[in-house]
């Protein structure tokens, strides 16, 4: 990441950071004090229809409990004809009329047997026996019963709450059983929801008797679940239920009511909550991503100019300086930087100088030292034909083709020397194009078929192609140089190797010898001008090698081969063709 990215990123997470932690804060406050508030809605409702349920159940036990005393259903139970039965229809015309009066769903007079001798809420269902249901059998054994239970209605079996008194005579004799209740149906659910102000439904097992809410039993269903209190989606609106478990009179559980509130205007007013709060943190982050950029970029810039100017002057580019007019420490800084370019600059200069003094007089002395080497050869050789000429020598001529040939020879040398110095000091630039090293290579060994027949040279060329941008005769004139070298530096039955292949998207040529090796101290000068370690050689081999390879954006070292000699290292960037040859792929 660079500088200015680092300074805007900084700048945002010290501005928004807070933000966010202030707005995640209230965002757990403001979850924990909606779940405060529901609990607190939902309770308020839990504990007003409970209530009202548990009042209904003993506002019937207690209407049975006074209806059980009244001597007119007394009478009924007690006062029979000469056969021997009760006024039936009057009873049961009074269990219908009774029924209607207290507002009940159903009402049923037994005998002390358990016969059904009237039903209220159905007159025609009589004679069958209830002596063996539970709740019945309870209230026949002298007791009051509020209870939970299942009433037979128009053929169905409907759950109800009701109560259960037992009719005495005297207050010694069980003549009968009254029992009355009220159906837990859809409107007993809405006279509960009317009352508490909670959604009711009314659970027995997996089965949904009855609602407020709207929609199908068996859509309502999938939303339910076996939990004390939980939350749940119906038809896009949120709720929050409590469960109360509804018992018989002996404490087994036969359905459980749910009662539950809207969560609606509290997830509207906590949403707007969370979303005025993200609207100031992103408003916040966009503020702190504008000035951020525009400190970054006044501070950075001068910055960047700084980064450009050391980079010219890395590139030899000593006349960069950086325009700053600014103060404080970045000022004092630039204005180092640009007197140490002027000195640098200056010193250069010096330094060029020197150097350009140093070369020629090392040079000439290179110059007169191998011009000198020659000249001796061809001065004595003179001398003896003139000693031999001005004596009259018989064997002149003889003297004449020996001198004349070292001579030529001689001149032969400096020639070669002078076209090495001149060729050094006038290296063409390289003409690249799109080649392939493997290709480059093999051409170059093939000036050497001989070696390769003698078993001196061996190659192990990759396998895979080797794109490079470079000058086909500059890079075969390297290889030839590094190869002509090895061979020479091996001893009789000696071998050099030359390899190509591909390392880290480098093409790598490798030219190995097991020859004696070298020393530190010739490894250290090897690249110098005009070391060199054969005899009669001029030193400027390996350095218009190194010329060659620096030239194409590539690097050249000597290493220890495994072979056990010395091996040369060419590096050069792979580039295909269609891609930039300015720089490597």
């Amino acid at each position: 990441m660079r500088l200015r990215g680092r300074i805007i990123f900084l700048l945002i997470v010290a501005a928004v950071l807070p933000m966010f932690a202030i707005f995640i804060s209230l965002n757990i406050y403001a979850n924990s004090q909606r779940l405060s508030l529901v609990d607190m809605k939902l309770n308020s409702v839990y504990g007003g229809a409970v209530s009202l349920y548990e009042r209904k159940g003993s506002d019937i036990l207690s209407q049975m409990s006074h209806l059980s005393g009244d001597p007119v259903l007394t009478r009924y139970l007690l006062v029979k004809d000469r056969n021997g039965f009760i006024d039936q229809q009057g009873l049961i015309a009074f269990a219908a009329e009774t029924k209607k009066l207290l507002n009940l769903d159903f009402l049923t007079i037994i005998d002390n047997r358990g016969t059904v001798l009237a039903r209220g809420h159905d007159p025609g269902l009589f004679g069958d026996n209830l002596g063996n249901d539970p709740v019945f059998a309870e209230a026949m054994k002298g007791q009051k019963v509020q209870s939970l239970d299942k009433v037979t209605f128009a053929g169905n079996d409907v759950l109800a709450a009701m109560g259960l008194a037992p009719v005495w005579y005297n207050d010694s004799q069980l003549i009968g059983v009254i029992a009355g209740g009220e159906f837990l149906d859809d409107d007993f659910c809405h006279d509960l929801q009317t009352l508490s102000g909670a959604e009711i439904l009314l659970v027995e097992g997996k089965d949904l008797l009855a609602k407020t809410l709207p929609g199908k039993p068996e859509e309502l269903l999938l939303y339910l679940q076996d939990k004390q209190t939980y939350r749940t989606r119906f038809e896009g609106l949120w709720y929050s239920f409590s469960r109360y478990p509804l018992m018989n009179f002996s404490g087994v559980k036969i359905a459980d009511l749910l009662m539950g509130v809207s969560t609606q205007d509290l997830d509207v007013l906590f949403d707007n909550m969370r979303l005025i709060y993200g609207g100031f943190a992103v408003g916040g982050l966009f503020l702190a991503l504008i000035f951020g950029y525009l400190f970054a970029a006044r501070f950075t810039k001068p910055i960047f100019k700084l980064t450009w100017a050391a980079d010219r002057l890395a590139e030899g580019d000593f006349s960069a300086r950086v325009d700053y007019k600014g103060r404080g420490e970045l000022g004092s800084l630039i204005n180092t930087f640009n007197d140490m370019a002027g000195d640098l600059e200056d010193y250069r200069k010096k330094l060029i100088e020197t150097e350009r003094l140093a070369a020629f007089t090392m040079m000439a002395r290179k110059v007169a030292h191998e011009i000198k080497n020659p000249l001796t050869p061809i001065r004595i050789a003179i001398e003896d034909l003139r000693r031999s000429y001005s004596s009259s020598d018989p064997e002149f001529s003889r003297d004449f083709d020996r001198s004349t040939k070292t001579v030529l020879q001689e001149v032969q040398s400096l020639t070669r020397i002078v076209e090495e110095f001149s060729e050094f000091a006038r290296f063409p630039a390289p003409r690249p194009e799109y080649s392939d090293l493997n290709d480059i290579v093999s051409t170059t060994l093939d000036l050497y078929i001989k070696e390769k027949n003698a078993g001196l040279l061996k190659s192990d060329l990759s396998n895979m192609p080797l794109p490079v941008y470079a000058d086909k005769d500059q890079i075969k004139r390297a290889a030839a140089n590094l190869i002509k070298n090895s061979l020479e530096a091996i001893a009789p039955g000696g071998r050099v190797t030359v390899r190509t292949m591909s390392s880290e998207r480098k093409a790598v040529l490798i030219v190995a010898d097991n020859g004696p090796g070298l020393t530190a101290y010739a490894r250290e000068n090897l690249f110098t001008p005009y070391f060199t370690t054969k005899p009669g050689g001029s030193g400027l081999g390996l350095v218009i090698v190194k010329k060659i390879i620096a030239e194409h954006d590539g690097k050249i070292k000597l290493t220890d081969s495994a072979e056990g000699g010395v091996a040369a290292v060419i590096e050069l960037p792979v580039r295909e063709k269609g891609k930039s040859p300015g720089r490597p792929v």
